[in-house]
């Protein structure tokens, strides 16, 4: 029962979030429900998956690309061995900004992505000619590299053939990543059995009892105070 209230509780709380940050139930519902399937073959933990994607949220990623962008972060993050709320700070002050800027594109080399390069040849395949890292350097100075830009770098490293395509799952396959998905599998078991009518109606009874205990144990103990000392004196 403890199992059933902590992971039903954690899980509603998680949830309940998603659907305040979009203001639209029915998405946070289907963003919940992604984010869940994602994490029983992902090293993350649910509760890590939902935090990033609320923390994309607030950069104010469009909720149709919530559930895409986290889990390309998600595989960058996973194959550079990274903090994947370093890739969120950048990534959304791009977004942000609208541009991509000199201070993070140092955040994005420190990570260990190569955007100078990724860019490059970006340029080089648009504009049919050789692009330079040293001019991506110049185009960035002055403003020229749009959040679109950064956005289809980090879709074409995670596209198949890119460099941490599937990253999570590839991931998973390690013994800590099976473990962590074993244990999502059990959280997932205790919330779907939360989630029933007798499980949710048992809770909730053992609660509002445990909580009027609680809120009246004065008279609880003179009760049980009195039938002590009657049973002594008997």
């Amino acid at each position: 029962m403890k199992q059933l209230v902590e992971v039903r509780g954690e899980f509603e709380l998680q949830q309940k979030s998603l659907q305040v940050l979009l203001q639209n139930k029915d998405e946070a519902n289907k963003l919940w429900q992604q984010t869940v399937n994602l994490a029983v073959k992902s090293p993350f933990r649910v509760g890590e998956l939902v935090s990033y994607t609320r923390q994309l949220a607030a950069y104010r990623i469009e909720t149709g690309k919530l559930f895409d962008t986290t889990k390309r972060l998600a595989d960058v993050s996973a194959g550079l061995g990274v903090d994947m709320s370093r890739l969120i700070l950048a990534y959304g002050q791009v977004r942000a900004a609208n541009y991509l800027r000199g201070t993070e594109l140092r955040q994005f080399t420190e990570a260990g992505i190569p955007m100078l390069d990724e860019l490059a040849k970006r340029f080089t395949e648009l504009e049919g000619r050789v692009v330079s890292a040293g001019d991506v350097f110049e185009r960035i100075s002055k403003r020229m590299v749009s959040f679109k830009d950064v956005e289809a770098v980090f879709r074409s490293m995670t596209d198949a053939g890119g460099t941490f395509y599937k990253m999570q799952e590839k991931q998973a396959e390690t013994l800590a990543g099976r473990w962590s998905n074993l244990k999502d599998s059990i959280s997932i078991m205790y919330e779907e059995m939360g989630n029933t009518k007798v499980a949710s109606a048992a809770m909730d009874g053992i609660i509002k009892t445990l909580k009027s205990l609680a809120n009246n144990w004065k008279t609880v103990y003179d009760l049980v105070a009195g039938a002590t000392y009657g049973l002594v004196a008997y």
